[in-house]
C-alpha cells in the first residue's frame, strides 16, 4: 500500500524540532506609538505532509488559526485566505495532536503576506516547511497570477492549462519541492482569467506519462497558489494525483 511509505513509524521528527527559517525578509523596528492595527502580518498555511493528521499552529503560544487543518487543505476561507499575526520575531510551533512536529523562530514583515506549506521529506522521513512571501505583480483585469508547485513526492511534474479558445498555458515540469525547497524557485507568473482544463505531465503532453486532472477556475482580481499532490501510480482517493488551488484574495 503506497501510504506505507509515509507511515508514522518512519517519522523521527516526533521527538525533534526544526529551526524555522524565513529567507529574504526584513525585520521591523518596534514603535510603541505606532498604530497597533498596522503591526500585523497575514499568513496562510497548507498541509501537504502525507500520513500526518490535522495540524495546529501557534505563534508565541497564540493559535494562528482556529481549529485544525487537515491533509490537502489550507487555512483561511473563501473571503480571506490569510490569518492575522503580530509582526515580530515569534516562536512558531506546529503540532499533530499534542506532538510537536516543528518548533523554532520565525519572523514576518509588517503588512507582509505569506504562504506556508508543511510537507514531508522522502529521504529523511521528517517534516519540513517552506515559507513564501506573496507579492504578485499587478496586471489588467483580464490577467492574474499563478504560483505553481509540485508536492508529489519523488516526481517531476508540469501542467498544461487549456480553455475553450484552445489556448494553452504551460508550466514546465518541476521537481518535488522537498528536493530543493528554495523560495526563489517559486514565483508568480501571469495567466489569463478563465476556466481551464488541466493536464499534468512528466515530459510531453502527448506521452503516456500524462494525466487529466480537475478543472481550474481563474478569476479576475485573485492570485493563486496552484499545486499537485499525490502519486501518479495510485488510484485511491487519498493518494491519487490531484490538482489543488488556493486563492490569495
Amino acid at each position: 500500500m503506497i501510504l506505507n511509505k509515509f507511515s508514522p513509524v518512519f517519522f523521527s521528527y516526533r521527538l525533534k524540532s526544526l529551526i524555522l527559517q524565513l529567507l529574504a525578509i526584513s525585520l521591523f523596528s518596534c514603535n510603541k506609538s505606532a498604530d497597533v492595527n498596522a503591526n500585523k502580518a497575514f499568513i496562510g498555511l497548507t498541509h501537504v505532509a502525507y500520513g500526518v493528521g490535522p495540524l495546529t499552529t501557534t505563534l508565541d503560544g497564540t493559535p494562528l488559526y482556529s481549529g485544525t487543518v487537515s491533509f490537502g487543505n489550507s487555512t483561511g476561507d473563501s473571503l480571506n485566505a490569510y490569518d492575522t499575526a503580530t509582526s515580530r520575531i515569534s516562536n512558531m510551533v506546529i503540532q499533530e495532536n499534542v506532538i510537536t512536529l516543528l518548533s523554532g523562530n520565525s519572523a514576518f514583515q509588517q503588512q507582509g503576506r505569506y504562504s506556508i506549506f508543511v510537507y514531508d521529506s522522502l529521504d529523511k522521513k521528517s517534516i519540513h516547511l517552506i515559507i513564501l512571501q506573496d507579492y504578485p505583480i499587478g496586471h489588467p483585469d483580464t490577467i492574474t497570477n499563478i504560483r505553481y508547485m509540485n508536492f508529489s513526492p519523488g516526481s517531476t511534474i508540469g501542467i498544461y492549462l487549456t480553455n475553450a479558445r484552445d489556448t494553452i498555458t504551460q508550466y514546465s515540469p518541476k521537481n518535488f519541492v522537498g528536493y530543493n525547497p528554495n523560495p526563489s524557485l517559486y514565483v508568480f507568473t501571469a495567466v489569463h482569467i478563465g476556466n481551464y482544463g488541466v493536464i499534468a505531465y512528466e515530459d510531453s503532453i502527448n506521452s503516456m506519462h500524462s494525466w487529466k486532472l480537475d478543472s481550474l477556475l481563474i478569476e479576475a482580481g485573485i492570485n493563486y497558489n496552484v499545486f499537485v499532490q499525490g502519486f501518479t501510480d495510485s488510484v485511491s482517493d487519498t493518494n491519487k494525483l490531484k490538482l489543488k488551488s488556493v486563492p490569495l484574495n
